[in-house]
């Protein structure tokens, strides 16, 4: 079970955009399902805190309830900066830092705080980095500079500089797995999901691809006018989108159409 649940209740405006949300993330994997443009990127900067909402509220609730962080509150003008937040995210659109090389892009974010430690326990640190980049298929680019990077590589290149700053309370991933081919996109989300899972971080995935929200078995909120729309398994949430989409599928006999996978 995930080591902490996330209660947020939201109004917020920005030009076109209206949200007035409620929901909880308490499964292991949470997927926000909803077209482009529908604000969903703009739900994961509020909750990472790096943008203010216009009114609500939203807690961290620790197993027990014995502690909690209030991740905002606009009643009570509390508003918890970006750092002190035990969360973690991929952009959609990833940034990284140009004139270091893949590995020295993901140990910018792995090496500790004190350098004795790296020292004390190196069998620890390279185990945990060998397992990330064996997790997010990048081997092979290790040596290689961003500028030689495609959109998925440097994706998958950002998702392991972030998975090298953990522990963390809650994974926001802001559809990472865009531009990859179905069958390597399916293997990552499989390995991650099993990686978080041990970590007993909760991670909430925004998408508008029914094979992305599948393949995570994850349960889904699903967003409709800036609202929450319905929320449970993929299976009952999401049945008339995946008829559909297998409906016109059909005439075309891809293994992709196989019914396990959509």
């Amino acid at each position: 079970m995930p080591k902490s649940a996330y209660r947020v209740s939201l109004r917020h405006r920005a030009g076109p955009l209206d949200l007035d949300l409620q929901f909880t993330i308490d499964a292991p994997w949470t997927v926000l399902f909803a077209p482009s443009g529908a604000g969903k990127t703009t739900i994961l900067r509020l909750i990472a805190g790096l943008e203010r909402p216009t009114a609500g509220h939203a807690i961290c609730i620790y197993p027990g309830g014995t502690r909690q962080l209030v991740l905002f509150d606009t009643e009570s003008r509390i508003f918890t900066p970006q750092h002190n937040r035990a969360t973690r995210m991929v952009a959609q659109r990833p940034a990284l830092f140009p004139h270091l090389s893949v590995i020295r892009n993901v140990l910018y974010r792995m090496s500790p705080q004190r350098p004795r430690e790296r020292e004390e326990a190196p069998l620890v640190w390279d185990q945990k980095l060998d397992e990330i980049i064996h997790l997010c298929r990048i081997d092979h680019l290790r040596d290689k500079m961003p500028a030689q990077l495609s959109g998925g590589e440097r994706q998958r290149v950002a998702l392991a500089r972030t998975l090298a700053s953990f522990p963390a309370d809650l994974l926001l991933l802001d559809e990472p797995f865009t531009g990859l081919e179905a069958s390597l996109r399916d293997d990552i989300i499989s390995d991650l999901r099993d990686w978080t899972t041990q970590q007993a971080t909760p991670v909430l995935l925004v998408t508008h691809d029914l094979g992305e929200v599948f393949a995570a078995q994850a349960h889904v909120l699903k967003m409709a006018d800036g609202r929450i729309a319905a929320y449970g398994p993929a299976h009952e949430v999401l049945a008339e989108e995946r008829a559909r989409l297998l409906q016109r599928l059909a005439p075309y006999p891809y293994p992709f159409l196989s019914t396990q996978s959509v």
